[in-house]
């Protein structure tokens, strides 16, 4: 039986060690606020279940809403999407966001006042710094590019997508994001994505 460690192997642990490396970089400003696999990073397109919930970050696109926003100059505006499928039985609330407050979060986006809106289910944090956000949970498929209404309650076996409007530097590179999922307020995990996970 051969023992070497084939290249592509090679390659792909080497990678992942990079990555974790890079990440803990950015990480190091955010303290986590509940338990979970709080030193595993997960790029995007890697899973990890919370509470029979599958948790999956899609990547960002540049939204339609950014030529509508004021007050950024020298920033960017994106949209990173949050994939959830629900494999449990029980109904879970994707966040706090109900479609009656989403004129006052995009009040908030508009005028660069994010902070006004309250607790956050994600702390992020660019390599330049913290970064302003909000986030708005949909009903959606599974890309993350099709919504159908802002939703706060995912049923069972239906799939979800938290979209997080983020404003981060016009010269950013890698975003950490740290997710403690409003419907398990113990469970903390970390993402990292990068600016060539731009969906298309």
């Amino acid at each position: 039986m051969a023992t070497n460690m084939s290249r592509r192997v090679f390659l792909k642990c080497a990678g992942a060690a990079a990555l974790a490396v890079t990440a803990s970089g950015i990480f190091a400003g955010c303290s986590p606020s509940g338990g979970g696999s709080k030193d595993t990073v997960y790029g995007v397109g890697e899973s990890t279940q919370i509470n029979g919930v599958n948790v999956k970050l899609l990547g960002y696109r540049l939204d339609p809403i950014s030529g509508m926003v004021g007050n950024y100059a020298g920033k960017t505006f994106i949209t990173v999407c949050i994939g959830l499928e629900n494999q449990s039985e029980q109904t879970v609330k994707m966040g706090n966001t109900t479609e009656t407050e989403l004129a006052e979060v995009l009040k908030a986006i508009y005028n660069n006042q994010c902070e006004t809106l309250g607790k956050s289910d994600f702390k992020m944090t660019s390599d330049s710094g913290k970064i302003g956000h909000a986030e708005i949970g949909y009903l959606t498929d599974e890309t993350g590019l099709k919504s159908y209404g802002v939703r706060d309650n995912l049923k069972p076996k239906e799939t979800g997508c938290i979209k997080i409007y983020a404003v981060v530097p016009s010269n950013w590179e890698q975003i950490g994001i740290q997710y403690t999922p409003y419907f398990a307020p113990n469970e903390t995990r970390n993402f990292v994505l990068n600016r060539a996970n731009k969906l298309n």
